[in-house]
């Protein structure tokens, strides 16, 4: 699946089409791991800048809170 940066899409996560899939990217591990959409909006609500959302992660895995980014996926579709 191939990720394009989410400051490249320019849209809110209302907006993003429902074949998109969120992914956060750890700045300092370099973890990756998928976000539900639903979990960001009940945070941010739905109309939240997408380019805003990489600067409020938090890594699963170290616990890191800089220069971690938001990724965006397209699911294969037939």
């Amino acid at each position: 699946m191939p990720r394009e940066n989410a400051t490249d899409y320019g849209s809110t996560l209302e907006l993003l089409p429902e074949w998109y899939v969120l992914v956060a990217k750890c700045g300092k591990c370099r973890h990756q791991g998928r976000i539900e959409r639903r979990a960001i909006a009940g945070t941010h609500g739905w109309d939240v800048d997408l380019n805003s959302i990489g600067r409020t992660l938090k890594c699963s895995r170290c616990g890191n809170r800089e220069g971690n980014k938001l990724l965006i996926g397209k699911l294969p579709r037939d």
